[in-house]
């Protein structure tokens, strides 16, 4: 999306046209370029809400052509980086970090597993310590899992694993700005100017929008932001996780 389309729809979400903002406290004629910078300005946060916040199987592709896939990643783990973890002088399952702009775990996959995970346990929870259980609680192709160890560095363990065999990972990046410009030429003729653009992923510019509303509305101390959070939550389609969603 352009800025311009970004702004115009963050408007109408509150029916709130340019040059249209009486109903603002203490409105005056500079407000509407005031409302403009504002919403500009918290366009990178309403981008790293969406990576907290949205289902990873939401973030994947991205409305600007040629633009990358989004907020996804794919990649795989250098053998090197992978640590053993070894039970009963067996390998058992192998451990490896995150990168830095990891946020969140989309899947991952080893060769030899039937299937993928998509949602890491974590180490202090009753499913972790059973992978330790030899007598049929642990982890099998059939049955793999993920684990999420918290570190400074996160790092991801993989149970089952084995020497030799491959890791596929696909996560949620910090994208930081990731916006680009570009030069249009007006139909017509006219001068030459620069248009910005923010490659977004197609199934949650809904939610963005009306996170980027909330923010501008917060702004003013106005009470239609409540109503705009709840939207941009309900959009995401997990309604039974907002109560966790800042």
């Amino acid at each position: 999306m352009t800025v311009e389309e970004i702004i115009k729809d963050v408007r109408w979400c509150y029916d709130e046209e340019a040059l249209n903002i009486a109903s603002f406290p203490s409105a005056t004629a500079g407000d509407d370029v005031l409302m403009d910078n504002i919403i500009k300005s918290k366009i990178s946060d309403a981008v790293r809400w969406i990576c907290l916040y949205a289902p990873a199987e939401l973030l994947g592709g991205s409305d600007e052509e040629g633009h990358g896939t989004g907020i996804l990643v794919d990649g795989s783990v250098e053998p090197s980086d992978i640590t053993p973890i070894a039970m009963g002088g067996d390998t058992v399952a192998g451990r490896f970090p995150t990168s830095e702009s990891y946020i969140k775990l989309a899947r991952v996959r080893v060769s030899g597993w039937h299937r993928a995970v998509k949602d890491p346990i974590m180490e202090d929870s009753d499913e972790y310590l059973q992978l330790y259980d030899p007598n049929g609680a642990t982890a099998t192709a059939d049955r793999p899992q993920a684990a999420l160890i918290e570190k400074t560095v996160r790092e991801i363990e993989v149970w089952p694993w084995s020497s030799g065999q491959s890791i596929e990972l696909t996560y949620v990046s910090e994208v930081g700005d990731n916006s680009f410009e570009v030069e249009v030429t007006p139909q017509g003729g006219g001068e030459p100017y620069i248009e910005t653009h923010y490659p977004l992923p197609p199934r949650v510019k809904t939610s963005f929008i009306y996170y980027l509303a909330f923010l501008t509305l917060s702004a003013y101390e106005d009470s239609r932001a409540v109503r705009m959070l709840e939207i941009a939550k309900m959009s995401l389609s997990r309604t039974e996780n907002t109560q966790n969603i800042k």
